[in-house]
């Protein structure tokens, strides 16, 4: 019984945290994260292969990241301003993704 539980995990067996994948947010960021992959359906913080259409570039490879939050409530049928990298984008100029 002389056992003691703590509210705060060793920071040796914590796993490193990523930065959040929306500008401007810390502790929301995982839950707005996953509503906005799954009113997008896209996998918001994941490193992908992109192919994009109506852009100067055709294909990218990165860690897909907001530039901007959406109005809420979320509606997929509006573009959401995505980034991978340097290179700004729109969800609708995704014609095809992968996760790598």
């Amino acid at each position: 019984m002389d056992e003691q539980l703590s509210l705060f995990p060793d920071a040796l067996s914590a796993p490193a945290i990523a930065p959040p994948p929306l500008p401007d947010f810390t502790a929301l960021a995982p839950s707005i994260t996953d509503e906005l992959a799954a009113a997008w359906s896209l996998p918001i913080g994941r490193h992908l292969h992109v192919e994009l259409r109506g852009h100067e570039v055709a294909g990218l490879r990165g860690l897909l990241q907001v530039v901007s939050m959406p109005e809420y409530p979320f509606d997929p049928r509006r573009a959401l301003h995505l980034r991978i990298g340097h290179v700004s984008f729109t969800s609708q100029q995704i014609a095809s993704w992968s996760i790598i």
